[in-house]
């Protein structure tokens, strides 16, 4: 079994690990169907319809605590690295803002 850690990410986060990992992937890295993705889909799924800028604003800095083995981890640092590289495109926000801490402690 895989070893698991616990990484601390915002609404925003998930929806850009999201739009690299699953989004733009186009099954250029394969391990995207995982549990963990699927989880992260569905944390999505519950965004609110409303176009209330407080609801909204309010869900997308949301904290969420996600369970991932190690080989997520690794397949969302390849996303987040590999695929704006394959696009010419500069590396995703989150890469910067979020993910570096967030790995390199668990890690």
């Amino acid at each position: 079994m895989s070893k698991t850690v616990r990484i601390p990410l915002t609404m925003y986060g998930v929806a850009e690990v999201i739009k690299w990992c699953v989004d733009k992937n186009q099954g250029r890295i394969p391990g995207v169907d995982t549990q963990g993705f699927k989880t992260m889909q569905a944390l999505l799924a519950q965004k609110p319809q409303s176009n209330d800028y407080l609801t909204l604003d309010q869900f997308w800095k949301k904290q969420v605590n996600l369970e991932l083995t190690t080989e997520e981890v690794e397949t969302i640092d390849r996303c987040l690295y590999d695929i704006p590289n394959f696009e010419n495109v500069p590396l995703p926000q989150i890469r910067h803002k979020f993910w570096p801490g967030a790995v390199s402690s668990h890690l």
